[in-house]
């Protein structure tokens, strides 16, 4: 009996020795360390075989009519019914990032039409049609008008915005392996043609992988080109708006495209001075004292109106403050420089629709080449006026006003 409990004694010792050997406590950590690393290498790889098979698939249309979306046809969209979650960024510049989607090949003017409602859809720009907000840019074309895919070649009537350049262009030029664009956007997935495609050798066409070439001379002028473009086609819709209206006839331009001008004030903030730039009304200089650096206004020609009889004190012999603003064309309405170019005259540098004009118009343009320093983009170019192409601007459907949406 007594040697069967010094038996059973041993084994149980053995037993707890073995338990508590560093070594093979070690061992069989490094063991299962080795089997944690090697199911984790598994997962990535298979990641990533998902992520090349996304790549890959480029603008082919093979299997896709295995993948069904369902649309839910919908009254016209109510742009105010957005997600609670991007209202506060509905009034500001919103990011070409939303909700995880990259709005690649969206106008930046555009992407307030492309935020999840309150139900976390998107609406096609049609507005007839909403579908799950993850489906857009996702290489497969579910709004009829080709809304959803600005930046995937999956839509046959798609569009995409080329932002530097200030023009559309097809969606199915999209990763192709051509450089389109200046800024090389179009070609974010990096395909590239076989090396023995026979192409054109020309400097016009460029092959993935593209470089940023926004800065030469040939795309600086179909930068100009577009900007004029959209601004004669925003001229257009503010006369067209002020048509009917009773106007002091010669006041505000041939057409008073300035009228409207006269409907709002523009701030531009300079590292020492905020101004405040009120056309037909009044300019201030904003800083430790607020001075009236011009009043009223008298339009010289179609891009110079100068603002008299500002505040005089501290100016030379009592001489009044004078704004002198120089209108330059562009589809948007802002002040981009201030400067004062002797003492108590000042020489703003706006940006206007109103100011620009086709080649059946006169276009006497003053000379701007003693303005602020270093702002050769700010030099406008007086090169042949190009005619308005209507497949390179958007229509109505294209930019649709919130009352529309």
């Amino acid at each position: 009996m007594v040697e069967g409990e010094n038996e059973a004694m041993r084994r149980h010792l053995r037993f707890m020795n073995a338990r508590n050997n560093p070594v093979h406590t070690l061992v069989s950590l490094f063991i299962v360390a080795v089997l944690f690393i090697f199911f984790q290498g598994t997962i990535m790889k298979n990641l990533q075989r998902t992520q090349m098979m996304l790549l890959n698939s480029g603008s082919e249309q093979h299997n896709k009519g295995k993948y069904v979306h369902h649309i839910k046809h919908v009254a016209a969209p109510d742009i105010s019914r957005i997600n609670p979650k991007f209202a506060a960024k509905y009034k500001k510049e919103i990011g070409i990032k939303v909700n995880g989607t990259l709005l690649r090949g969206v106008k930046k003017d555009h992407r307030k039409y492309y935020v999840p409602n309150d139900e976390g859809r998107f609406t096609c720009l049609s507005g007839n049609e909403t579908i799950e907000f993850h489906l857009v840019n996702n290489d497969y074309c579910d709004c009829s008008d080709g809304s959803d895919e600005p930046g995937t070649s999956a839509c046959k009537n798609g569009r995409f915005y080329c932002e530097p350049e200030l023009r559309y262009m097809t969606s199915s030029r999209v990763n192709d392996g051509i450089c389109d664009c200046c800024d090389g956007s179009d070609e974010w997935k990096g395909v590239t043609l076989a090396p023995d495609l026979k192409l054109p050798v020309t400097d016009d066409v460029q092959r993935a992988p593209c470089s940023d070439t926004c800065l030469d001379y040939h795309h600086q002028q179909i930068h100009d080109e577009n900007v004029k473009k959209e601004g004669i086609l925003a001229k257009e819709e503010i006369v067209q708006k002020f048509k009917n209206q009773n106007i002091e006839e010669g006041k505000y331009g041939e057409e008073n495209e300035f009228y409207y001008l006269s409907k709002e004030c523009y701030v531009y903030k300079s590292p020492s001075y905020m101004y405040e730039i009120c056309p037909y009304h009044n300019a201030s200089q904003i800083g430790e004292e607020t001075w009236l650096i011009g009043s009223g206004g008298e339009l010289q020609g179609n891009f110079q109106l100068t603002m008299d009889n500002g505040a005089s004190e501290h100016c030379p012999d009592g001489k009044p403050r004078k704004s002198i603003l120089m209108f330059k064309c562009s589809p948007e309405t802002t002040v981009k420089y201030v400067s004062e170019k002797s003492t108590c005259e000042y020489h703003v540098k706006f940006h206007t629709p109103a100011a620009c004009v086709t080649s059946q118009q006169n276009a006497d343009t003053p000379s701007e080449k003693d303005e602020t320093p270093n702002e050769k983009d700010d030099i406008p170019n007086e090169k042949d006026d190009i005619p308005i192409e209507k497949d390179d601007i958007p229509n109505e459907k294209d930019d649709p006003s919130p009352d529309e949406r």
